[in-house]
């Protein structure tokens, strides 16, 4: 093939010509059939271990390009209308013929033509579909196993992805960009990577069960690699200009493709949760498209009681690129038929806010930050939004929803973007079902809109279902009522004339023909709106209904899915529910029934051979399963995710050889195995296999800033600090802002490994120095080799380039970021200071003043005031003397630091900070003496040394007399000798400040003398039967001596 003559536009016109037909059209025409039947043959080779064929010798070569690529991207779109969009997927049985024919030919057992297709011909197509799912597994996880119509997705992941039949790797250097086929084809296979993640993602039981949350619980590193990879490839073909030998060229993909894939890169980091990423390239959307919103407030009325207008959220926006001199875009923009709102019909709240528009109060006192073309429209008349535009909004409220936490403001934030959204005129199907979906999810947390979120959601759910179901025609049922061409979960629309059904019926009355949209339409960006499978869809509203308390609604859901795991841990929930004791016993002991039928034969099977019995297919009721009957030998095949299913397993019965049977299915790639099997040793305190299990779950998926995290947690405990510093730092290097890894935990512990690591080098370092005075020089050679052995932890930080010092920066460093993220714990704040403060030579000033006043912030009493870290403060502050350029005259002005200066900051701190907290700490006092008589503030000085004596003895009066507040606290400094050192201590001090500085006050003056004998003879007064002949005592006596006149 060649590959210099390639071009988005021959892309685009593919692409258009798809929307003119039928996704299924191409596959009519004979080189299709022949890449099917490579296909085919590719898919055995891969999944068939006893394969006698190679699928490399087939290729020629001589497959038109332009075909091939319509036949990959028809075979997705088929895919996703028959999964995702809707509506039916019509003569879908001549594709599966295709399929069909090719795979009993290469299995040499038959043929399948036109015409009726026989049971032996379905159950040739069930097998191949189970090596198509096979296919897709990856890292130990399969993705969900009723998949309709697997193998069109497998056939454009073969066609796109392989390098058998298109080319993947990225252009030469010296090529020529614009014309690249691989390049320009990156694009797609970033869709079909993303695609195959959300296949293989898998729902969880838990708060917050969303789609768009999914990733978080889904551990397919390899995967993932594959997508940022992919997506790197896209961005380098679509965005910015073309780099060429003549310089540089606009982007050859149009304006709204630019638009389009931004929006896909914004819903694959947050499936990926990955939030920094998803505003950048939300961002990078809005400026390409011109687009401008703005979450605002308005005056308006929200109930049916509310007498006053008061501020309500509410989103302005408007698309500036939609001329209203473009009659044909706007009709091109809009679509006369959209999916059935719900109305809200609550007795306290309105349909919509009622907004008032009339109000013009204070538009002339304060200039509106909003932008210019967003100021004059009003609330409830807002302009008609282009397609792309709304995704945008519906992107936003998606993104604020997955990353931030669960909470009614919020919920108060989101809603507005999805009712921008809704109460817009519908343009495109899809993103009208998206809108109503992202309002059912915000309301969900509300007790006044529960009800219309799980009947909408309810509602969306038959929709999809009826829009993706088989038609009556295609369907051959049997006896017992499955049907006949594939073996698929599926939901019956009763009509009002037929007898009940054992099948859940639709919410809502089936559409008409002319009330749905084509097909076309719905895919149009179906990519950018993250629009769930159906069964995921399902799923959520099995969620939501265990929202509102119905765990029987969910579970039924699941048993229709048969998404067996989640079965087993809504059993458990349910059982816990019931449960007086709040154990769940009972539930747990199903729970683990039906897990253990999922995974082994019957106690009472002696038959090994046994191998292919699926019990699923029967009418099975699980609560009456129970877990003896089920000890039989392993099922083999293992049924699809066994690696899930035995971890769950382990979980209930806290077997370690669970998860090591779940390590060794998939064939060492499931990390999840590895981290429970960690866990489980963690709760018997076995650190050391806690340790390597940890190891090889990390090995395996390296992308996990929790794992990473848990392994610091554990080296930390055992003492290697080096590997806990290094595991820290991997999770902090790994995480996504969402969970673990980018916290204040983390940075505090790699601070704490840091330390440690330093710790043990000085340790190190001094225990040599003993041993060298100890022995003599002749012996210390001989010990070279062990003194190598015994320091590990300075070899390992030589080896890193990390000396003593920088360990210790570093740790600051680290104790700092988690400060900051964690800006009110005061734990980790103190630890900032007690670093900062023991850093050599010099201790870093501004981190201790930094740690000190977040400290005071956060605990606001006197306790968390650290004399000594104060004393480091003011003696640092007051070791260069005050500039003499402050004398003026016979007296000296007060001297003020330049601003921003240390000794600044530290006067600030003491004065503004410290001074306001202190009521017993006569220390502190005595330190804002100092500092105050440092920078020449006698009558300062003066003052806080008088407070100072007054704490020390308790008074808290205004006067000088020792007999003020003393009662309170009668017997304390009397009986005790540190306060009476303290006292002592205090006194000394405060007739020094009277001898010094008391001339030099005003209002003291010559009577300095008089008062400072009043303080000494105070307090020998009351000390006198305690501690009279006391070595402090007669410290008092000569302080008398000393002020006689």
């Amino acid at each position: 093939m060649a590959n210099n003559e390639f071009s988005p536009a021959i892309l685009a016109s593919i692409e258009k010509s798809l929307e003119e037909s039928s996704y299924l059209e191409p596959f009519h025409h004979e080189p299709s059939q022949r890449i099917v039947t490579e296909f085919v043959k590719h898919i055995v080779t891969r999944t068939s271990q006893d394969a006698n064929y190679s699928d490399t010798d087939a290729i020629d070569g001589s497959y038109d390009r332009t075909q091939t690529i319509r036949l990959g991207l028809a075979s997705l779109s088929a895919f996703l209308q028959a999964n995702v969009t809707g509506p039916v997927l019509e003569g879908v049985e001549a594709a599966e013929s295709i399929f069909l024919s090719a795979f009993v030919e290469l299995k040499s057992s038959g043929e399948s033509k036109n015409g009726e297709r026989s049971s032996h011909a379905e159950a040739q197509l069930a097998s191949f579909r189970r090596l198509c799912l096979r296919w897709l597994d990856v890292d130990g996880v399969s993705p969900y196993s009723y998949i309709p119509h697997i193998e069109l997705f497998c056939l454009s992941r073969y066609i796109f992805t392989s390098g058998v039949i298109l080319p993947i790797e990225l252009p030469e250097i010296w090529s020529d960009p614009r014309q690249s086929l691989s390049l320009h084809l990156a694009w797609t296979r970033f869709r079909i990577h993303l695609w195959h993640y959300k296949l293989i993602s898998q729902p969880s039981l838990g708060s917050g069960s969303l789609f768009t949350k999914s990733g978080r619980w889904t551990d397919v590193p390899t995967l993932q690699e594959l997508i940022e990879k992919s997506l790197r490839e896209a961005e380098s073909s679509i965005a910015g200009p073309v780099r060429t030998d003549d310089g540089s060229e606009p982007s050859p993909w149009s304006r709204e493709s630019r638009i389009q894939f931004r929006l896909e890169e914004v819903a694959c980091h947050i499936l990926l949760g990955n939030d920094v990423k998803a505003k950048r390239a939300l961002r990078l959307a809005t400026e390409i498209s011109r687009f401008s919103y703005a979450l605002s407030g308005a005056l308006g009325k929200r109930t049916r009681f509310q007498e006053k207008n008061i501020s309500q959220l509410v989103v302005l926006a408007k698309s500036l690129a939609l001329s209203p001199t473009e009659p044909e875009q706007q009709q091109a923009s809009s679509s006369d038929v959209a999916p059935v709102s719900l109305p809200l019909n609550d007795d306290t709240l309105f349909e919509n806010i009622k907004f008032d528009n009339n109000d013009d109060t204070g538009k002339d006192k304060e200039p509106s930050s909003l932008a210019t073309e967003l100021q004059d429209i009003k609330p409830d008349e807002q302009p008609q939004l282009l397609p792309e535009d709304q995704i945008i909004l519906l992107a936003e409220a998606t993104m604020r929803d997955t990353f931030s936490p669960a909470d009614s403001l919020t919920s108060e934030e989101i809603l507005p973007f999805a009712v921008r959204v809704i109460e817009d005129k519908s343009t495109n199907w899809q993103i009208h079902t998206q809108a109503l979906l992202v309002r059912s999810r915000i309301e969900l947390n509300r007790s006044r809109t529960v009800e219309r979120a799980v009947l909408q959601m309810q509602a969306l759910v038959d929709q999809v279902i009826v829009d993706t179901q088989e038609s009556k025609s295609n369907l051959k049922v049997t006896t017992n009522g499955r049907s006949n061409s594939q073996d698929i979960p599926t939901i019956n629309i009763t009509p009002s004339n037929e007898a009940y059904s054992k099948k859940p019926t639709s919410f809502l009355p089936a559409p008409q023909a002319g009330e749905s949209a084509p097909a076309a339409e719905r895919l149009r960006y179906v990519n950018a709106l993250s629009s769930p499978p159906r069964w995921h869809l399902e799923a959520e509203l099995a969620y939501a209904w265990t929202s509102v308390g119905s765990l029987v609604s969910a579970l039924e859901i699941f048993k229709r899915l048969r998404l067996w795991a989640e079965v087993a841990l809504c059993l458990a929930s349910s059982g816990a529910a019931d449960d007086p004791d709040g154990r769940g016993k009972g539930g747990e002991e199903k729970a683990r029934a039906v897990v253990r039928w999922r995974l082994f034969q019957r106690t009472s099977s002696e038959d090994s051979t046994d191998k292919g019995t699926d019990d699923e297919d029967e009418d099975v009721d699980v609560s009456t399963l129970k877990p003896a009957d089920f000890y039989g030998v392993e099922r083999d095949p293992p049924p699809p995710n066994a690696p899930r299913l035995f971890c769950i397993l382990g979980d209930i019965e806290e077997d370690p050889a669970h998860y090591r049977r779940a390590w060794e299915i998939s064939n060492r790639r499931y990390a999840r195995a590895q981290r429970s099997l960690g866990e489980l040793h963690l709760r018997k305190q076995d650190w050391s296999s806690a340790r390597e299990a940890y190891k090889l779950a990390v090995g395996v998926n390296r992308l996990s800033p929790e794992m990473w995290s848990r392994l610091g947690d554990i080296e930390l405990r055992l003492g290697n600090f080096a590997d806990a510093a290094e595991a820290y730092q991997r999770a902090i290097a790994t995480a996504n802002n969402m969970v673990g890894g980018e916290d204040a935990r983390t940075w505090s512990n790699m601070g704490t490994a840091l330390l440690s690591w330093y710790r043990e080098v000085g340790k190190e370092k001094k225990d040599r120095q003993d041993r060298l005075k100890e022995d003599d020089e002749d012996d210390a050679e001989d010990k070279d080799d062990e003194d190598d052995t015994s320091m590990v932890n300075t070899k390992r930080a030589a080896e890193l380039g990390k000396p003593a010092n920088k360990l210790l920066h570093d740790a600051l460093a680290a104790f700092k970021r988690g400060a900051t993220l964690a800006d009110s714990n005061w734990r980790i704040w103190d630890n900032v200071i007690t670093l900062a403060a023991s850093l050599s030579p010099k201790p870093d000033l501004d981190d201790v003043i930094l740690g000190v006043r977040n400290v005071l912030r956060i605990r606001g009493t006197e306790d968390a005031l650290d004399v000594e870290i104060l004393t480091l403060l003011v003696r640092e502050a007051t070791a260069t003397a005050v500039p003499s350029t402050t004398e003026s005259g016979g007296g000296a002005e007060i001297y003020t630091p330049t601003r921003g200066t240390i000794e600044s900051k530290i006067i600030t701190l003491f004065e503004d900070d410290i001074a306001p907290l202190i009521t017993t700490n006569s220390a502190c006092w005595s330190l804002i003496s100092r500092l105050r008589a440092w920078r020449r503030d006698w009558n300062g000085a003066l003052d806080a040394a008088e407070k100072a004596w007054r704490t020390a003895i308790g008074g808290v009066g205004s006067a000088l007399s020792a007999s003020s507040g003393v009662d309170s606290q009668k017997g304390n400094w009397l009986t005790d000798v540190e306060m009476w050192d303290a006292v002592v201590q205090r006194t000394s001090e405060l007739v020094a400040a009277y001898e010094n500085y008391g001339a030099r006050v005003e209002s003291i003056g010559t009577r300095w003398k008089g008062k400072a004998r009043s303080a000494v003879r105070s307090v020998m007064g009351k000390a006198k039967e305690s501690w009279e002949g006391d070595e402090r005592w007669r410290m008092l006596e000569g302080m008398m001596e000393d002020l006689k006149p």
